[in-house]
């Protein structure tokens, strides 16, 4: 062993090489794991040798142990970085990121959802490192550090250099080149590819790039200019289709309660088991909502957190990590801030620790003026992720009581979440075996029972005689997070306005969660002028087929204008990176949409019974 340690430590070149080797297989054994064992994949894996050698190149730099210590800790480094890919990738579709790191409020309950991801062949990816590790430790004594003369050597340091400065500079220059070539093939805008076409390695450093140019970011001249003249072309965007201009303005002086549905995908609304309908309750509201069946998920990296910022901001999700989390503290154009203005009572109910997704920071900065989180529940009950949704509805019930109105109430359920695990004595469809199907059913109907009895009582208390319910779906459930044999979702999420008295309407527009708050801006009587330069969806009472851009790039209906649609998620991000509303003339100062919110006045009498 010895003998071995000293050979392998004399050439500059072999332990390098060895790495490289090393990492190129645990790069492809991830890539195999993530798509699938094809000489496709064989042949872009090859892609990683570039980034892999850039990295290694540095161990040029150092000699004896110091050489040997950094090639391990590089080793131990993207081992760990390649597991938590595999785990991130199978709940989001994506790897890991330094973004992520940033989250530190998440909720210890998240876990929960990913737990079973972590006992799998992913373990393969350390199986090297006890025997590097006893390598390092061994080489003491045997591989001799440099001795003062050398570290004082000019031409040895030189050398050193040099070496360092060819292997680098050949393989930063392939990389860039496999990079420039890359970011013009197509699929490079859906980020579930980036493993692939930008190799493990290769992909973290340019995350690892973008998350420090984020953390400086201060918009130019010119990119202040390039959302400016996006938000133009997007005033074009808000022809409402004729049959539909009688609506306006039928939500101004109500209460709105939104419950913010965990997990609810749309082929659930039509689905039965046993020839029990999984959720009657919603389906019961239906009957007289303007309901959108062809609205589809848009969220990125901050899942839940990314459907309450389009809800309520009408931005787009950062491209990276979470709004919530990294600019949460940004000055935001928001539904909650315009209603408070204009006299609303504003809050949120949530069954959840307050710090969860850094929403104690942020709901005081969209204009939540009470959160209501797990620490203030009457009723602790836990099931999965966070507190049972009957306790949820019931403390939301107390807290409509005794707030002033007009008010304007935030509900997000929990217990639909996965894992899915929820008890027996929860279990009120009877749908045999603790699969994930079964618990998803189970758990979605549990919470559209739950609803029911929260607008029975609300309708007891007379608190629906001036109020509309407004639900919407976050994001997929069993089929994002799990192999389903359910019918198949392609990413639609339910979302419909319930106003109590009021003849049901089905409108077909194709659109996304963006589009959620200019509709309902345009139902509570706001002029589009007024906030088309602050949201970035589009009415879905509009004119024509409609459109959404997926958080994958894939474009969906008949776009009024390809290009303005696909820049959305780019101008959105460089919004939030940027905290434009803040350093442009955009003026946000709410009194011309205030104006209107909050004169009640409404001309639809003709929609009510």
């Amino acid at each position: 062993m010895d003998r071995m340690i000293k050979r392998l430590t004399k050439n500059k070149w072999t332990l390098p090489l060895i790495l490289v080797v090393v990492l190129y297989l645990k790069s492809l054994f991830l890539l195999v794991t993530l798509y699938e064992a094809s000489p496709r994949i064989f042949l872009m894996s090859l892609l990683s040798f570039a980034p892999i050698s850039v990295i290694v190149s540095f161990s040029f730099l150092f000699e004896g142990r110091k050489k040997l210590i950094y090639l391990f800790l590089v080793n131990a480094f993207y081992s760990i970085t390649f597991y938590a890919d595999m785990t991130y990738f199978d709940g989001l579709n994506r790897l890991f990121s330094l973004y992520v790191l940033y989250l530190k409020n998440i909720s210890p309950e998240f876990a929960a959802s990913t737990g079973e991801y972590f006992m799998n062949l992913n373990f393969l990816v350390f199986t090297d490192l006890p025997f590097a590790l006893y390598f390092v430790v061994k080489s003491k004594g045997i591989v001799k550090r440099e001795t003062e003369a050398v570290k004082r050597n000019r031409e040895a340091t030189l050398k050193k250099i040099s070496l360092f400065g060819t292997a680098f500079a050949m393989s930063f220059i392939v990389m860039l080149t496999q990079f420039f070539t890359v970011s013009k093939t197509a699929g490079i805008e859906n980020y579930e590819n980036h493993a692939l076409m930008l190799s493990p390695v290769g992909n973290h450093m340019i995350n690892m790039a973008a998350y420090v140019r984020d953390s400086v970011k201060r918009l130019s001249e010119e990119e202040v200019s390039e959302v400016d003249a996006w938000f133009n072309r997007n005033s074009t965007h808000f022809s409402i289709d004729q049959q539909y201009e009688d609506l306006k303005g039928i939500l101004a002086g109500k209460n709105l309660i939104v419950v913010h549905f965990e997990s609810l995908e749309s082929f659930v609304l039509d689905y039965e088991f046993e020839g029990q309908e999984i959720t009657p309750s919603i389906n019961k509201l239906m009957e007289n909502s303007i309901s959108f069946p062809n609205v589809y998920e848009q969220i990125q990296e901050g899942v839940s957190s990314d459907s309450e910022l389009m809800f309520n901001t009408g931005l787009y999700p950062a491209q990276k990590g979470s709004a919530f989390m990294s600019y949460g503290e940004n000055t935001y154009f928001a539904l909650p801030k315009l209603l408070q203005r204009s006299g609303y009572h504003t809050m949120a109910v949530h069954g959840d620790k307050d710090t969860f997704w850094n929403r104690d920071i942020v709901y005081p900065n969209i204009g939540i003026d009470d959160y209501i989180h797990e620490d203030l529940f009457e009723d602790k009950r836990y099931s999965g992720l966070g507190i049972l949704d009957e306790s949820l509805f019931k403390q939301s019930v107390k807290e409509i009581e005794r707030t002033s109105k007009p008010y304007y109430s935030y509900v997000m359920t929990v217990t639909s979440h996965t894992p899915f695990t929820i008890e027996e004595e929860h279990r009120y469809l009877g749908v045999p075996g603790e699969d994930n199907d079964a618990g998803y059913l189970e758990s979605i109907h549990y919470t559209d029972y739950h609803l029911g009895k929260f607008y029975e009582e609300l309708e007891e208390k007379g608190e629906l005689d001036n109020t509309a319910i407004i639900v919407f779906g976050d994001h997929e459930g069993i089929h994002k997070y799990h192999e389903s044999a359910l019918p198949e979702n392609n990413k639609k999420v339910p979302f419909f306005i319930h106003i109590p008295g009021m003849e049901g309407m089905e409108v077909d527009t194709i659109g996304g969660q963006v589009d959620m708050l200019p509709t309902i801006l345009y139902l509570l009587g706001a002029e589009e002028e007024t906030y088309s330069d602050k949201v970035m969806g589009s009415n879905l009472l509009r004119e024509g087929v409609g459109s959404v851009i997926l958080s994958t790039g894939e474009v969906i209906g008949v776009p009024h204008d390809m290009d303005h649609l696909t820049e959305a998620p780019y101008i959105s991000n460089l919004i939030l990176t940027g905290d434009y509303f803040a350093v442009s003339d955009t003026d946000i100062d709410l009194d011309d949409i205030i104006e209107v919110v909050h004169s009640g006045e409404r001309k639809k009498d003709t929609y009510l019974d």
